[in-house]
């Protein structure tokens, strides 16, 4: 009998709370598909406006007019590793929505491997996409919010590889745990202006990064077999807990790390 995996039948219950991001502007990088696709949809449905950034200009652009019938979505190429790509588009999102409220750093890329594995030029562009580039997003999006004067929200999309050594993963869980004390520095220096900085650590979700590799239904059977809630995550869910860390709701959060894994760092069992 062929496995039936727990997470392709699962459907995410949750519900977009209207108007509760009114007012708010958002740039979400890596935002053409996968997790930054689905907090830009949730972010629009909430109220706000967003910038769809993405290396995949072409990309951008599509999910920006997918998007349009569901409230004010706009499109930019935008390589997050290039500082000076990310000084221009983020100027020009302020310029265009009216200032930048929430930054949300979720670009990224992995190269499976070990540390004896990892060749140094998938060291280097896993560093300068996956920290590199979220510390150049960072800056610039915090500089933007200290000169409005209204406070804002960083929100950075790290892994349960910020947190534990995974196996096949070394570049990656040294860039994500390095995103994760960017996040830390970020929420101590900038909480006395009302900025708050936190970092979201999902145990992932079926997206083009993994999608590949989770067709074959005995990866997918050994990978929900280690996680106790017996499936993975799913981007809706993902994109729902980015919308309450970016919402006045949690206002008094900074600093933390909100884990999103069905249990699977506490078990200790998933990065074995």
């Amino acid at each position: 009998m062929s496995y039936e995996s727990n997470t392709a039948r699962y459907k995410a219950r949750v519900t977009p709370v209207p108007g509760r991001l009114a007012g708010r502007n958002a740039l979400i990088t890596g935002a053409a598909r996968g997790i930054g696709h689905a907090i830009a949809e949730r972010f629009l449905r909430e109220g706000a406006a967003v910038a769809i950034t993405d290396i995949d200009g072409a990309a951008a652009e599509a999910a920006a007019s997918e998007l349009a019938s569901v409230g004010a979505a706009s499109a930019w190429r935008m390589d997050v590793s290039r500082r000076d790509e990310v000084e221009r588009v983020m100027g020009e999102a302020a310029a265009r929505m009216g200032g930048i409220d929430i930054l949300v750093n979720n670009a990224g890329v992995i190269v499976f491997g070990s540390l004896m594995e990892c060749e140094i030029g998938d060291w280097e562009r896993m560093m300068a996409v996956d920290l590199t580039g979220a510390f150049h997003c960072t800056q610039a999006a915090a500089r933007l919010m200290l000169e409005q004067r209204r406070g804002g929200r960083l929100i950075h999309v790290g892994s349960t590889a910020s947190l534990l050594p995974t196996a096949q993963q070394a570049a990656y869980c040294i860039a994500k745990s390095g995103l994760r004390m960017l996040s830390k520095v970020a929420a101590m220096e900038f909480v006395k202006h009302g900025i708050t900085s936190n970092l979201l650590c999902p145990e992932g979700a079926v997206t083009d990064i993994n999608r590949e590799l989770l067709s074959d239904p005995e990866a997918m059977r050994k990978l929900e077999a280690m996680i106790p809630a017996g499936r993975m995550g799913t981007v809706e869910e993902i994109a729902a807990l980015a919308a309450f860390v970016a919402s006045s709701e949690a206002d008094y959060i900074t600093g933390a790390e909100l884990v999103h894994d069905g249990g699977a760092a506490s078990s200790a069992l998933w990065w074995r």
